[in-house]
This record gives C-alpha cells, sequence and structure tokens, in this order.
C-alpha cells in the first residue's frame, strides 16, 4: 500500500475487483491506497487496510448512535462520529473534525470537507449498476495524516448507501 502525499496522486479510483465479495480496493493505475472489506460479526462493520495499518469500524450506542474506528485488535479509538440525520457525518481525528456529506445530489457528488467546508475529497460516481468512480484530493490536503483512511471510509458509506437503496428497491418491487 502507499500513501497519498508520497506519490502526489489527486485522483483515484474505486473498484470492486470481484462482484461477488463485498471487497473494494482505492487504486490509481497498478498503485493500491486503501481497501475496504465489508464484514459481519463480532459488532464490526468493516476493515480498512491503508499505508498506515489495519482499522475497523464499529458501531455502538442504541439511542444516540455513532461508530468508531479503531486500529485493529486494539481497543483504544482513533476516532468517533455521530451518526447525524442532517444528510452528514463527522469524524474527529487528533482534534480535528471532518464531514463527510452529499456536495451535489443532482450530481451524485459526495465528499469530505473540513471545518471551513473546504473540500478535501469529491467522489465522482459512476452509474453501472453498482457504485464505481473516481475519488478527487484536493491538493491543498495531500498531507492530511489520515487521507486515506477517510478515503476508504468514505468509500464504505457509499456502498453502505447503494445496499440500503438496493434493498428498497426490492422492497418495492414486492409490494407491487
Amino acid at each position: 500500500m502507499k500513501k497519498i502525499s508520497d506519490s502526489q496522486v489527486s485522483i483515484l479510483n474505486m473498484l470492486k475487483p470481484d462482484i461477488n465479495k463485498k471487497f473494494y480496493q482505492i487504486s490509481a493505475g497498478n498503485d493500491l491506497y486503501a481497501s475496504v472489506d465489508l464484514i459481519f460479526g463480532k459488532g464490526s462493520l468493516a476493515r480498512f487496510e491503508t499505508a498506515q495499518g489495519s482499522y475497523t469500524m464499529k458501531r455502538q450506542g442504541f439511542f444516540m448512535p455513532y461508530v468508531t474506528l479503531r486500529k485493529d485488535k486494539m481497543e483504544t479509538d482513533v476516532a468517533i462520529a455521530l451518526l447525524d440525520i442532517k444528510g452528514k457525518t463527522s469524524f474527529t481525528f487528533e482534534g480535528n473534525t471532518y464531514s463527510f456529506r452529499a456536495l451535489s445530489l443532482w450530481k451524485n457528488q459526495w465528499g469530505w470537507v473540513n471545518e471551513k467546508n473546504k473540500i478535501i475529497a469529491k467522489y465522482k460516481l459512476t452509474l453501472s449498476g453498482m457504485i464505481r468512480g473516481d475519488v478527487e484530493i484536493s491538493r491543498d490536503f495531500l498531507y492530511l495524516p489520515y487521507l486515506e483512511l477517510m478515503v476508504a471510509v468514505g468509500t464504505y458509506f457509499l456502498f453502505q448507501i447503494e445496499d440500503e437503496l438496493n434493498v428498497i428497491t426490492d422492497f418495492n418491487k414486492d409490494i407491487l
């Protein structure tokens, strides 16, 4: 795995190498920057692999649900995010807050923004039966320490949205 800051790449590709597995890669050419493996069981939702290591995402809470990111096999949280019903989810990494939200519903663009609402990463999706596309990284943020993890988490969120929409669509087909 490579770090974005080492290669200065500004456009990454999200792809699903095997249609039968819930596994996704974020790459540019032959270089791999992150992977997302959707797992279920033992409270984990997903496993992320980056140059900085492996991380797991866990959902916790009942009345106020939130998710945590942890280094794999560690008990301390790297980041915590409250699930927001206003259309954005904010993570705090080392005291800095970043939000994942819809940038343009008309263009189906999602992305990460900082506290000043400056775009860090923009997901440009390709509609082809499953979510895939490009992630455009702003040159001003290439050196963020958790950038690869943020890109992977955003990819996870988009695939979860896709799964939820598929469930709703299948449910509506059954009603008709």
